[in-house]
């Protein structure tokens, strides 16, 4: 397993502490966890860009985003050097967003990010971001609060962005569902899209509902 690998499953494990686990009815298993922002599901794996489309494209689906966390990565500006920070992808869903956009604007490319406030970065800063041998440019283009569940993180990138420093598919999933009661026929859906057992996530407002 890769080390951004390990950090996805650690981190989804960190996230489901305490958590109620259970088999599910497809051989994957179930647990129950505080999930941050508003997404009902977390899926951990390997996702393509065509398996996500065809994931956010099932009825029981109103928003499916690839949202991986980065751990150290290199950020460096005309003023600061960070060799370790932790980045975390920018959802474009509002449904699926883990942090409010306190200053500026959202990114509309992978060279634009968002500053977390308070951790360094600036509005309109230029920024290089490095992770191993992989590397980009970019413009601080908004300032974002704190994001739940990952209050440490020094910044948020688009998923192309993210993608391009990670060099890997997708490791983890964040879904947002029409109504609760459609967790059971996205569960039976998305096996149907990715085959195998799925380790999954379920937001704590779903238990009795999967």
């Amino acid at each position: 397993m890769s080390g951004r690998g390990l950090a996805s499953v650690l981190g989804c494990a960190v996230a489901a502490v305490g958590a109620f686990v259970v088999l599910d009815h497809f051989g994957g298993r179930d647990h129950f966890a505080d999930l941050p922002g508003g997404a009902d599901v977390r899926m951990v794996g390997r996702f393509t860009p065509a398996q996500i489309d065809r994931l956010a494209a099932l009825p029981e689906a109103v928003a499916v985003e690839c949202d991986d966390t980065l751990y150290d990565v290199g950020i460096a500006t005309g003023r600061m050097t960070l060799r370790q920070a932790t980045v975390l992808t920018a959802l474009r869903s509002p449904g699926l967003q883990r942090s409010a956009l306190v200053q500026g604007r959202n990114p509309n490319g992978d060279g634009e990010l968002l500053a977390v406030d308070g951790q360094g970065l600036r509005l309109g800063e230029r920024v290089t971001l490095t992770r191993g041998s992989h590397g980009l440019a970019g413009t601080v283009v908004g300032v974002a609060a704190r994001p739940s569940g990952q209050v440490d993180a020094v910044a948020l990138l688009p998923a192309g962005a993210v993608a391009r420093l990670e060099a890997a598919p997708c490791a983890e999933l964040a879904v947002q569902l029409r109504r609760p009661s459609a967790a059971t026929a996205f569960q039976r859906s998305a096996k149907g899209v990715l085959g195998g057992s799925l380790d999954v996530t379920y937001d704590e407002s779903l238990r009795g509902h999967v």
